[in-house]
């Protein structure tokens, strides 16, 4: 199968279960990008089609996502308020930036689970981050619900050392 944004699509697994890796433009960016099937023989041109179609709409997907880290700055126990926190730490020229910050932040990667059984499961996992040496905050994009945004580790996130 050939993907119109990821080229030829060439699953390594079996009937329990398959991945596809690669690197994408996404979003204005090119992203490490993985596939994870659970039914890879169910995975045929139509779904193929449906995949290129969220991946060449990418906007509302960043749209959704710069939506729910604005909102979880409003929360200080949320892991993009302790994300934040430390990264004001790192620079006093930083403090009070949100802007700033919620614009430094980008993703890391993306992993689209294209079939797992059930509701409310993760369908696209994205790690967040201003660095690629810093600390992350991952956002769920689940099935009927939304955007969740992973808790801050226990202990926090501490400075690059």
């Amino acid at each position: 199968m050939e993907s119109r944004v990821l080229g030829a699509i060439n699953l390594i697994g079996g009937p329990g279960g398959a991945i596809f890796e690669t690197s994408a433009e996404i979003g204005g960016s090119t992203l490490p990008f993985r596939l994870e099937l659970d039914y890879p023989g169910r995975f045929d041109e139509r779904q193929l089609e449906q995949l290129d179609d969220i991946l060449l709409g990418w906007e509302r997907i960043d749209a959704m996502a710069e939506e729910s880290l604005t909102k979880a700055m409003e929360n200080p126990e949320s892991a993009p308020a302790q994300l934040f926190q430390l990264w004001e730490d790192e620079d006093p020229q930083r403090a009070g930036k949100t802007s700033q910050f919620l614009a430094e932040l980008q993703p890391l990667s993306v992993t689209v689970l294209w079939d797992i059984d059930g509701i409310h499961k993760d369908r696209i996992v994205m790690p967040y981050s201003y660095s690629p040496l810093a600390e992350k905050v991952t956002l769920r994009f689940k099935d009927r619900i939304g955007v969740e945004i992973d808790p801050a580790p226990r202990g926090g996130y501490q400075p690059l050392r």
